[in-house]
């Protein structure tokens, strides 16, 4: 019968000594003791666990740099074109800054100047590529102009009548 501190595939007749895995010493007299060791690159075996290598570019396909006199390259497609989406063809809306600035100034200043913010609105959207923001803030900026310029033709209409009422009657 094997002794309870016998290990496992060890013959039955050999002796079992102390075994000492590791030994670190903290303090005075270690081998810790002045500078740390130098720098030394991983194991080779190791690097392919830090950094995978990339798949090298197919050698017929990459060239770096066309080599002057040489023919183009082969292309394996044809650009043609094609139809127009139908977002494409469409025309980008109107921002309205020239009609809301002049509302501003000789109609109605405070519905011109909201105006003039739905037209930069507008031109905000468009920059950004946002066709469906830029098409409302441009269908508020016309009706803000349209609003401006009737009110403005409304009060002026409206001021020369009372000047010319109060002056002959």
């Amino acid at each position: 019968m094997e002794a309870a501190g016998a290990g496992v595939g060890v013959p039955q007749g050999a002796e079992r000594g102390p075994r000492v895995v590791a030994v670190a010493v903290l303090g005075g007299g270690g081998p810790l003791e002045g500078e740390p060791p130098p720098y030394s690159p991983p194991d080779p075996r190791s690097a392919h666990l830090l950094c995978p290598p990339f798949a090298p570019p197919p050698s017929s396909a990459f060239q770096p740099c066309p080599q002057p006199g040489a023919p183009p390259p082969f292309i394996p497609f044809e650009l043609r074109p094609g139809p127009a989406s139908p977002a494409s063809s469409q025309r980008p809306p109107k921002d309205y800054l020239v009609e809301s600035v002049l509302v501003t100034v000789f109609c109605c200043l405070l519905t011109g100047v909201v105006a003039l913010v739905y037209s930069h609105e507008t031109r905000a959207a468009l920059s950004r590529g946002d066709l469906a923001q830029a098409k409302a803030a441009s269908k508020k900026a016309q009706s803000l102009v349209l609003f401006s310029l009737l009110f403005g033709l409304f009060a002026s209409f409206s001021w020369v009548v009372y000047v010319l009422v109060a002056l002959y009657l």
